[in-house]
């Protein structure tokens, strides 16, 4: 099989063989054909870390995503290190790319006990994804075979995405994520929790790029639908460097939150 696999062969995200992960061009973002959706090597490595700990009944507090480089659209090894633990275990994920790191991760696992009594957020819930109609659509970005136009469904469900300021969304994943690996609510919360800058953009795109060089999700409990909500907002700073944050959905209401740091730099004519 070839490093990349073809648009017309593309039914899913990544390829696996053991610690060889190989892209399909299902994973590609809006800022090079080359490199990576974050989206795609978020929901990978929450993949793996979940894995790693899958028949001990822990499920992830945190996810922490380093973006080292930009993701390339090539051939990668993963490599996944489970820390010892109780109640709280730490899951080390690495992607390699020519034996040089790309992404990093790190999920904090925690294995929860019942207690009498909860509580709710104050955050409040999205309308359902049956009552949004219209998919997100950012002026500048390419309508192409990619992650965040043809392996994502959406649905805006808040604001709006054809203009700067905040806006939610609803997005669900059109194809496996992982060929031949169950794709968890957890991978489809960390998929649709990277979509955050490109939502609430601040800057147009034909001007500015606005990659994000991390990503922090945190979950207080997995989805429990396919659809993911990202309710999100953004600033930058005349600095060039900006922060999204979003309060994350499923139907049932909010779930968790993701924080994203933006690097900003102006096109080049």
């Amino acid at each position: 099989m070839s490093e990349i696999t073809q648009a017309s062969q593309s039914k899913y995200v990544f390829h696996r063989q053991g610690e060889r992960i190989s892209p399909t061009v299902l994973s590609r973002g809006p800022w090079s054909p080359d490199a990576q959706h974050g989206g795609a090597p978020a929901g990978l490595i929450a993949g793996l870390a979940e894995e790693a700990l899958a028949a001990e009944g822990y499920q992830l507090a945190r996810l922490t995503l380093e973006l080292l480089r930009p993701v390339p659209v090539a051939a990668l090894n993963a490599s996944v290190e489970a820390e010892p633990g109780r109640a709280v275990r730490r899951v080390r994920v690495t992607l390699r790319h020519d034996d040089k790191p790309v992404a990093s991760g790190l999920a904090v696992m925690v294995r929860g006990a019942p207690i009498s009594a909860g509580t709710v957020s104050g955050e409040a819930a999205l309308p359902p994804p049956s009552a949004c109609h219209e998919p997100v659509r950012i002026p500048g970005m390419a309508e192409e075979e990619s992650f965040h136009y043809t392996a994502m469904a959406s649905k805006v469900a808040g604001g709006s995405t054809r203009e700067p300021g905040p806006a939610a969304a609803w997005l669900r994943l059109l194809v496996p994520l992982v060929e031949g690996m169950e794709t968890t609510p957890l991978m489809r919360a960390a998929a649709a929790s990277d979509f955050g800058n490109g939502l609430s953009w601040a800057l147009p795109l034909d001007r500015y790029l606005f990659a994000n060089t991390d990503l922090t999700l945190y979950l207080q409990r997995p989805p429990t639908s396919e659809w993911v909500g990202v309710d999100s907002r953004t600033w930058i700073e005349p600095s060039g460097i900006g922060i999204t944050r979003s309060v994350l959905h499923d139907e049932r209401g909010p779930l968790g939150f993701a924080q994203q740091n933006l690097l900003v730099r102006e096109r080049r004519a």
